[in-house]
């Protein structure tokens, strides 16, 4: 293939992209045509030639893609944080990888930055971070973890400036999270040399909210062992069980011990938008910072991640150093430029997407987005209440439904049951949603309302064929 533009070859793939997605409204398109990893791999041709692939070879592995992935669009894709279709989305998509435009500079992405900035500005209003009398800041990074740890690095370098240049010391800097808090804390005391010992964490009640006497028992030990309390970390949307942490009371801990207070909200920070449930977030005004991504409930595609702040200069003061001579100039566009703010040199334009959302749907349109799903978890819920062969796990506060379904023979092991009947769910391919455990070994499905796609006439149809399908387990 000649390295050149290919007007008959991008015509070929929009054309199977429309396809792909006018697929989706049949009732008979499988969410995922499941094949175990080493049965695929001999399906794909995954090695590469000499001489390179002809245009052929290449759209057939185009197709495969197509054919093996699981399609997060589909109305029965209910598995992960990140199913759904916008049109915007994949505008914008499409658009910024045209114009592969780094963020390092308002030089090279000037109508990106200018995105960026007014979006974080935006989201920092609704937030109570920004108002007349405070400029908040923010960034957009590769995902909640990311941001998770940005608040880590922010919050060290708040508190002990000196790290910058001197390291971390024997300072044994400690972050306390719930035992319901997202796994991505781990990553982020590695990285940052903290330590895991130091990531300390909090017991958690049965619905999965942070126990404020435990934060302060365990904030007080790590003192009286000569430690140095840095963060707590709420997290507003457990993954397991959609809890959302008491922020408010959380606050008056942080206050009293001088901690930094970030709010995980990647999966449960839509709630801003809804007049009905942003209390759910209710103090975060008064919190130092917050993720949230877009690509969970907002469905504006991977990735759409946003760390946020109340502390205008910190994301410079914790990032900048080098790039003096060749990138970060001064000339008069320079208080627009990113990458000083970034642990990212070059970092692809997210902000496209989401704006473009926005712009199309207005702030009643992203309200309508979170309300409308909220009236779908509470119909699902409804169905499973009603009928005798299934079980709610947990009085869902957002938009994870967890339940069981109970075998006709009461003798067969029910965690086992639900496992199995999962998998079986899975490989038929026709459905998608997901599954959790407790401590305690029992196992249900997880259900995740995030797919803006899924109609109620889909959930009746979930629960129904998982009853018939239960019969052959």
């Amino acid at each position: 293939m000649k390295n050149e533009f290919d007007k008959e070859l991008l015509d070929t793939v929009l054309g199977k992209i429309i396809s792909y997605y006018e697929a989706n409204s049949d009732a008979d398109t499988p969410v995922v045509n499941y094949r175990p990893a080493k049965d695929l791999i001999k399906e794909l041709d995954l090695n590469f030639s000499s001489g390179g692939a002809t245009k052929e070879d290449l759209l057939k592995q185009v197709d495969n893609y197509f054919k093996f992935s699981p399609r997060t669009s589909h109305p029965q894709f209910n598995n992960q944080l990140t199913g759904g279709f916008s049109n915007e989305a994949i505008l914008g998509e499409l658009i910024s990888i045209v114009c592969n435009a780094t963020m390092a500079t308002y030089e090279v992405a000037p109508v990106a930055t200018l995105m960026e900035a007014h979006l974080v500005s935006e989201l920092n209003k609704i937030l109570g971070f920004e108002s007349s009398t405070q400029k908040g800041d923010g960034i957009m990074l590769t995902g909640g973890s990311n941001a998770n740890m940005m608040a880590i690095h922010c919050a060290r370098q708040r508190k002990f400036p000196e790290t910058k240049m001197q390291g971390n010391g024997n300072k044994q800097m400690c972050v306390y999270v719930s035992r319901e808090a997202h796994y991505s804390h781990q990553k982020a005391m590695l990285l940052m040399g903290l330590g895991l010992d130091n990531l300390i964490t909090v017991k958690a009640d049965s619905a999965g909210r942070m126990c404020i006497e435990d934060l302060k028992n365990k904030v007080q030990t790590s003192i009286d062992q000569g430690k140095t309390p840095l963060l707590v970390c709420s997290t507003a949307g457990t993954t397991v069980l959609g809890a959302f942490d008491p922020i408010a009371k959380i606050n008056t801990v942080a206050k009293e011990f001088n901690l930094w207070h970030h709010i995980d909200g990647a999966w449960g920070g839509g709630v801003m938008f809804s007049e009905k449930y942003k209390h759910l977030l209710n103090g975060s005004g008064e919190a130092d910072s917050l993720t949230f991504d877009a690509h969970k409930l907002m469905g504006s595609g991977l990735i759409t991640s946003f760390f946020l702040t109340k502390h205008e200069n910190t994301l410079e003061e914790s990032n900048s150093g080098g790039g003096s001579k060749y990138i970060f100039h001064d000339y008069e566009n320079a208080e627009y430029d990113t990458g000083k703010k970034s642990l990212q040199c070059g970092r692809k334009v997210d902000s496209l997407k989401f704006w473009l959302m926005w712009k199309a749907k207005g702030h009643k349109g992203l309200e309508d987005f979170v309300n409308t799903q909220y009236e779908k978890q509470n119909y699902f819920v409804g169905l499973i209440k009603e009928n005798p062969c299934l079980k709610l796990i947990q009085e869902p506060e957002f938009l994870n439904v967890c339940f069981q379904v109970i075998p006709k023979d009461e003798s067969v092991e029910i965690n086992k049951f639900n496992f199995d009947l999962r998998f079986k769910l899975v490989k038929e391919g026709k459905m998608l949603t997901n599954f959790s455990s407790f401590e305690d070994g029992t196992i249900f499905f997880r259900h995740i309302l995030a797919n803006n796609m899924t109609k109620k006439s889909d959930l009746d149809n979930l629960l129904n064929h998982l009853i018939d399908l239960s019969g052959e387990v």
